[in-house]
């Protein structure tokens, strides 16, 4: 498994995703996006989409130059239509304007429509937790029939929208962010045989989450009505992000302190049976990220071809492995 610096690895995803059209300052956005997401270990989210987004410019499917526009705003909220672009620049966009409006008015809610797909929502999760946010968001695909499958029960009826929440506490250590699949348990007859060992609980409130996730933020927040032209077909994603700032239902500091000494001393605890280390959602990815910093991103070795089948698509430079 090689590894890749940092700063090498953004600068051959932005030259990649300017290879197909992307303007250089959102191709160098959304590298940053996928990076980070490399670097915390979440692989399925980080460079890997690189192959199915190029394909998506290339083909037309996503608009590689987006004029980003609002649709509605009030003081609590923004609408915002993505132009057929990656959803990476409209949901940043979207973020960055509900977190504004959380710390003037309390609560702040941004959606986003006509747009392709947003990565990991952990990315906009940190963005809130940066001003001391508290936050949740879901996304989801616009388009929802009835399955036809063969032997298809009611929990084939979803696919595998993300849904995060996130807490904020002082600086020092791990965040906690809970970042995730709705879908807790792949495959029917996992779920089938989860509630025949008596987990029926969990199998139906991961149930429930893909229909929340997927109702919220893509057939509710990615429909565009009559608001906005869908002129892309890979532009078929919505998404849906609430901002709250601690000091509207009590003292944000205090809160704040207590959070992280809640999560550090959670941490002392021994681990769970059957993991190597104590960890909540999002400390496994604290330490990755800094571990990163100093010794590269980890790429295995399917990854690696991967992007080098990318460099010998368009005759680009192979990425600099260490």
């Amino acid at each position: 498994m090689p590894n890749i610096k940092v700063t090498d690895l953004h600068t051959w995803a932005t030259k990649t995703l300017t290879t197909v059209g992307v303007k250089e300052k959102d191709a160098a956005h959304i590298a940053q996006c996928l990076i980070d997401v490399d670097k915390r270990g979440v692989k399925s989210h980080g460079t890997r989409q690189l192959r199915r987004y190029v394909k998506e410019f290339q083909n037309g499917e996503i608009n590689p130059a987006p004029e980003i526009r609002v649709l509605r705003e009030t003081d609590q909220s923004v609408r915002l239509d993505g132009d057929g672009g990656a959803g990476y620049l409209v949901a940043t966009q979207g973020v960055d304007a509900a977190c504004a409006k959380s710390k003037d008015v309390g609560i702040a809610v941004a959606s986003t429509c006509n747009h392709g797909h947003v990565g990991s929502e952990g990315i906009y999760a940190r963005r809130a937790l940066a001003h001391g946010l508290i936050s949740w968001c879901v996304a989801g695909g616009t388009h929802w029939s009835r399955t036809d499958e063969a032997n298809a029960t009611v929990w084939n009826a979803m696919h595998s929208p993300p849904m995060c929440m996130a807490v904020p506490s002082d600086d020092g250590g791990p965040p906690l962010v809970l970042d995730m699949n709705a879908n807790q348990f792949g495959r029917s007859d996992t779920a089938e045989a989860a509630i025949a060992a008596g987990y029926g609980k969990s199998v139906f409130g991961s149930l429930g989450m893909r229909f929340i996730s997927t109702l919220v933020g893509g057939v509710l927040s990615g429909d565009t009505g009559s608001e906005t032209e869908r002129v892309y077909k890979g532009a078929n994603r919505g998404f849906v992000f609430i901002a709250l700032d601690p000091d509207t239902v009590g003292d944000g500091t205090a809160f704040k302190k207590r959070a992280r000494e809640v999560i550090d001393e959670s941490l002392t605890l021994p681990p769970m049976a059957g993991t190597d280390a104590s960890a909540l959602p999002g400390t496994l990815e604290w330490r990755r990220e800094r571990a990163c910093e100093s010794n590269g991103v980890p790429i295995p070795n399917d990854h690696q071809e991967m992007l080098e089948q990318i460099a010998r698509d368009f005759t680009l430079d192979p990425p600099k492995w260490m």
